[in-house]
């Protein structure tokens, strides 16, 4: 989702995409869950409905094959239905009694009920019944009922879990079929535990869902929290960056200019001189016949052309220093270091380059010695410091790191506002623009460090 600002909202995105699929995943577990909980209940309830049912018929099958005999005998002379003999009524008895079978049936040949434990079905016709027809063809058949769901074998509605198994009747092992035997058995305790199990699975798997959520959610949020930082980092030193680029742009101006005004109103100006001296030179000399005057207006001009030329070398210099391209940056360092001494009494500078020479690239070179200058020039030329000041370039690792200390005890470089003094903000544009980090160490009342750091 995208703000009014145009940032994206990761985690309000995430939360709802994350919901819907905790949710789905949930309840895929959950379904998974049940169906797997009701083939097991079935398959087991089938099979061992089946093997009772099959016990009961083979222990019994003498007392059913007498019965079914005397039911046909009395349905042939219209007589009422047979009542069953004692041992099988005790036996049926005895197998509803403390045992999951609740009812028991006895089908004749043409499908009629000759006997149920519940009497208001006897007598009924079952003949369309798809498990009587299949036991009829030699094969016992099981089908689970569940609680108000529809019986497909008997044609009607259920108040109980069941399991309904149908078994030929025969007269032998091998002999004809005469009836069929079923046997009803509640399964409606295994169903409740099975419909527990499943609740207690349900809020397990829901409850480590929503804790995976909450995990995620946070996760998340953490992460959002970090990349909008590193958003407003970026910003900021995008900001920086712009700025620092117009305060160079305009540094560059400003040096032009002063190039510009060291050419004209120092250089220029001396060449006009010895133009003009030489014009009058010329127009002279066939004047002149003391040669001693000859000379001296050689003389006059000479020095004048020496001047020229060592401020024209000063401005070459200036740009670009050949004991740098021709000595390495230690020595165009130590020419710096001269100068400020030469300049200034009261400040004591130290350079400690624990670099070799060719483990740095002219590039790099030409940005520690711009730095190297252009703080230099601050603090001895433009500031006048007194105190000592410490420079160390060294390398550790990947890592180009330049420290520079001051101290000064005449000076209060306390800052209330935490700024950086004015005579290092040209150290730090030059780092931040050279693409390096830059950080101050140590800032009191009267020394300050600061370090610049290239990553190599």
């Amino acid at each position: 989702m995208i703000r009014k600002d145009g940032t994206y909202r990761l985690a309000t995105s995430y939360a709802i995409i994350s919901f819907i699929a905790v949710a789905i995943t949930a309840a895929c577990i959950f379904l998974f869950f049940r169906y797997q909980t009701i083939n097991i209940i079935e398959e087991a309830s089938k099979r061992s409905n089946e093997v009772l049912t099959i016990a009961t018929e083979y222990a019994l099958n003498d007392h059913f094959v007498m019965f079914l005999n005397i039911a046909n005998q009395k349905k042939a002379f219209n007589k009422l239905e047979p009542s069953l003999e004692p041992t099988l009524d005790r036996a049926i008895k005895k197998l509803l009694l403390d045992t999951v079978v609740v009812r028991v049936k006895v089908y004749d040949k043409e499908g009629n009920v000759a006997y149920s434990t519940k009497a208001s079905q006897i007598g009924s016709g079952q003949e369309d019944n798809d498990g009587f027809r299949s036991a009829l063809r030699g094969e016992p058949a099981t089908v689970l009922i569940y609680r108000d769901t529809f019986n497909l074998f008997d044609q009607e509605v259920e108040d109980e879990n069941l399991v309904q198994t149908y078994v030929p009747i025969r007269i032998s092992r091998t002999g004809n079929i005469i009836g069929v035997f079923e046997v009803y058995s509640d399964i409606s305790d295994y169903v409740r535990q099975s419909n527990q199990t499943i609740i207690i699975v349900s809020f397990i798997i829901t409850l480590a869902m929503m804790i995976l959520y909450a995990f995620l959610l946070l996760h998340i949020k953490r992460s959002e929290r970090i990349i909008t930082d590193q958003h407003k980092e970026t910003q900021e030193k995008k900001k920086m960056l712009e700025y620092l680029t117009a305060k160079m742009i305009n540094a560059q101006e400003d040096e032009k200019k002063r190039i510009a005004f060291e050419l004209h109103e120092d250089v220029v100006q001396t060449i006009s001189g010895v133009k003009m001296q030489l014009e009058r030179y010329i127009y002279s000399v066939e004047q002149i016949e003391d040669e001693s005057s000859i000379k001296q207006l050689s003389k006059d001009i000479v020095p004048i052309l020496q001047d020229a030329a060592h401020k024209i070398r000063s401005v070459a210099i200036d740009l670009r220093p050949p004991s740098l391209d021709d000595f390495g940056l230690r020595a165009a360092v130590n020419s710096l270091i001269s100068e400020c001494h030469t300049m200034t009494s009261g400040l004591s500078v130290k350079a400690d380059l624990n670099i070799q020479e060719n483990e740095i690239s002219q590039e790099q070179k030409t940005i520690f010695y711009r730095i190297f200058k252009d703080t230099l020039k601050m603090v001895c030329f433009d500031q006048k410091l007194s105190g000592a000041m410490n420079l160390l370039l060294a390398k550790f690792d990947q890592q180009l790191v330049l420290k520079v200390e001051l101290i000064c005890v005449d000076l209060n470089l306390n800052n209330p506002n935490g700024m950086l003094p004015v005579y290092l903000e040209s150290m730090q544009e030059r780092t931040i623009l050279s693409g390096g980090e830059f950080g101050v160490d140590e800032q009191s009342k009267d020394r300050v460090a600061v370090r610049s750091v290239w990553f190599f």
